[in-house]
């Protein structure tokens, strides 16, 4: 039986839709093609975004943040582009990387791009451009945080192993996938993931500013089409390709 990653330390800004394959493990993941920077000034936010050190990460956040400081302090750079194309991924870094594009936009103009998706942690990024414009089939959303966690307890039951396990407190291996999940540990995930989503709306509010509503939940986690988004104030440009 092939292990499957709980999640314990990191909670996902992800397309719920992909979650799937990242439980599936690494010999899930389809063929990467990495897109290609078109100047200087281009920062590359595509595939599934994460710490350098995580295995599903495509995108990391440390690359993220050295392009947009690199871009920073070429003086040829006018302005700093994100292209954007992702499904989201893990919150481990994600508001510090946010935190940059917002304050380099104070120095450079920031453009975002969307030729496809941006979804979760990627539009979390997007959001905090000057701008952010679409194709005309871009979808843009996913607004909200997934954490999860994998009980394998039934089926090593089934398979006649028993897991001995020593712990300081019960809350040490409350999230261990050989053992069922206490409804005290289904509400510590509740409550770190409502604190996320606070997070993630806030960030959205202070990189579009009076453009969204200060009441808005921008699709409840689902995904939006670009003229739906451009409505919601998530985007100011549609049309073209890039």
């Amino acid at each position: 039986m092939q292990p499957s990653p709980t999640f314990r330390s990191s909670y996902f800004a992800l397309l719920e839709s992909y979650a799937p394959q990242l439980l599936a493990g690494p010999t899930a993941r389809a063929p990467f093609t990495r897109m290609q920077k078109p100047g200087p000034g281009a920062v590359i936010v595509q595939g599934v975004l994460g710490p350098a050190s995580d295995w599903f990460t495509d995108s990391s956040y440390e690359a993220i943040r050295q392009d947009v400081r690199r871009a920073l302090a070429d003086p040829s750079v006018r302005t700093i582009d994100l292209f954007v194309d992702s499904p989201g991924g893990s919150v481990l870094g994600l508001p510090e990387t946010a935190d940059l594009i917002h304050a380099a936009n104070k120095q450079k103009p920031v453009r975002a791009f969307i030729p496809g998706v941006a979804a979760s942690a990627a539009f979390w990024l997007a959001s905090q451009a000057g701008t952010i414009t679409a194709t005309q089939s871009a979808e843009i959303g996913s607004i909200g945080v997934l954490d999860i966690s994998v009980d394998i307890s039934k089926a090593l039951e089934s398979s006649g192993v028993k897991v001995n396990a020593v712990s300081s407190t019960p809350e040490k291996i409350e999230r261990a996938p050989f053992v069922p999940l206490s409804d005290g540990a289904k509400a510590h995930m509740q409550s770190e993931v409502n604190r996320w989503y606070a997070d993630f709306l806030g960030a959205i509010r202070r990189g579009r500013g009076a453009r969204v509503s200060a009441t808005s939940n921008f699709g409840g986690g689902r995904m939006l089409s670009a003229k739906d988004a451009l409505r919601e104030g998530l985007i100011d440009f549609t049309g073209g390709v890039l």
